[in-house]
């Protein structure tokens, strides 16, 4: 972060500099010598004005760059290539395809950038395939081992997580959907935030197994690709409220047949639409806060001021 003035005044040999303090990104006002013209209660409400705005600023700018993907950071673009090319090489195992992401991944990144780089590396793989520059045989490959760094990276991510209470996410897709692979790295981005998922794919609806999931879960989310699989779909959002009609579970939905179905999606309650893993994560997370200060109000006795009690929003 550079250098913030009060002032840019020529006359004031002694201005009032602003610096980031600490890692967590505090700020604080340097100290002052001769010519000080800002009282000191002045510079304490300066100090709290920044840390109000400038700190959620710089988050967002972050946030905004992670939910465009990491192939539009040109500081990836030759990591990302020589990655794409080594998950489809014959041979290769997925502790070097790990290694390699961490030599070319700056140690001070947070975990979330590391699956973002899966991510980004999935579409890239997938662009290849529409541009005919990799072939089904390349695809599949390239799809198997990057389930096999996920799931290496899932354990490494977990062995951290405290024994808090963390959130319940169901992960699922209709019954016939081929195109899982978003839904797994969603799980592991769930594992850098430390709560607790579990990824059910081609499961009947209304079996035992997902039915148990359903009610112990506290968001679901639904990926969806194949246009086809509507009814499935479907089927999969009835079970759901049919299990939890009080609570109001909510459901993200995310997908290429999603983002061509809003009217659908609106006529059956879902909750969010999401284009993106990340966008994903980051509106479960809202739904989190927005539980806890719930929870919060309800003890303290206050009221709670809601819209047909949920939110509808389309994140993009």
């Amino acid at each position: 972060m550079g250098r913030i003035f009060t002032d840019t005044n020529s006359h004031y040999c002694d201005r009032a500099v602003l610096r980031p303090d600490g890692p967590a990104g505090g700020v604080k006002l340097a100290r002052q010598g001769q010519g000080e013209y800002l009282a000191s209660s002045e510079r304490e409400e300066l100090s709290r004005i920044i840390q109000r705005t400038v700190a959620p600023m710089t988050a967002e700018k972050l946030a905004m760059r992670y939910e465009m993907g990491l192939e539009h950071d040109r500081r990836y673009d030759t990591a990302l290539a020589t990655f794409c090319a080594q998950v489809t090489r014959p041979g290769i195992r997925a502790p070097a395809l790990r290694e390699f992401m961490r030599r070319e991944i700056p140690p001070d990144q947070p975990d979330i950038v590391t699956v973002l780089f899966i991510e980004a590396a999935a579409r890239l793989l997938g662009q290849k395939w529409v541009d005919d520059d990799c072939d089904f045989i390349d695809v599949t490959i390239g799809t198997a081992r990057l389930q096999e760094i996920i799931r290496l990276l899932s354990f490494e991510f977990r062995s951290r997580r405290s024994h808090a209470w963390t959130p319940f996410i169901v992960i699922t897709t209709p019954m016939g959907e081929q195109h899982t692979l978003a839904q797994h790295i969603l799980g592991l981005l769930f594992d850098t935030m430390g709560w607790t998922s579990q990824v059910l794919e081609g499961k009947e609806p209304r079996g035992a197994e997902m039915r148990s999931a359903f009610k112990r879960a506290d968001m679901i989310c639904i990926g969806w690709s194949n246009h086809r699989l509507k009814k499935e779909f479907e089927d999969i959002v009835t079970t759901v409220r049919s299990l939890t009609p009080g609570s109001r579970t909510p459901i993200v939905v995310g997908g290429v047949a999603a983002l061509d179905s809003i009217d659908f999606l609106v006529s059956l309650g879902i909750d969010c639409v999401c284009d993106s893993v990340y966008s994903a994560a980051r509106i479960l997370e809202k739904f989190h806060e927005l539980e806890a200060i719930g929870q919060q109000a309800q003890a303290s006795g206050q009221k709670i001021m809601a819209n047909a009690d949920r939110p509808d929003w389309l994140i993009r």
